[in-house]
């Protein structure tokens, strides 16, 4: 019912955040509100939404609500488990959380630089 930018998809123009779009807790609920205000704000003024990448947490979260089965969804706190697996085994979950998490960092800059924000 929603994509990625927390936009519905049926009504143009009406963004959704928090507890109701299937995040649950109160840094998620605060991180949709943030994609969701940055997408209406970017509406109104005829823009294009961002998409966050999926290989960070916030944009992992968002495709995770607003592409999984409804028939069985289970809101989603954020966790490491959502994001896309690296391209090579690690048997350390430490390593490969660190490893994930240096990824998503790499990821929002690129993020950032491509899309010209400051």
């Amino acid at each position: 019912h929603l994509l990625q930018s927390l936009e519905l998809k049926k009504i143009r123009g009406i963004f959704f955040a928090g507890q109701i779009t299937g995040v649950e807790g109160y840094i998620e609920s605060a991180a949709s509100g943030i994609v969701a205000g940055i997408n209406a704000a970017r509406f109104v003024r005829g823009e294009e939404a961002l998409i966050f990448p999926e290989d960070s947490l916030i944009g992992a979260l968002c495709s995770y609500i607003t592409s999984s089965n409804l028939n069985n969804f289970q809101p989603m706190k954020s966790n490491f488990g959502i994001l896309p697996p690296l391209n090579q085994k690690i048997k350390s979950r430490q390593e490969r959380n660190r490893q994930l998490a240096l990824r998503a960092l790499d990821s929002i800059k690129r993020f950032v630089q491509n899309n010209d924000l400051k």
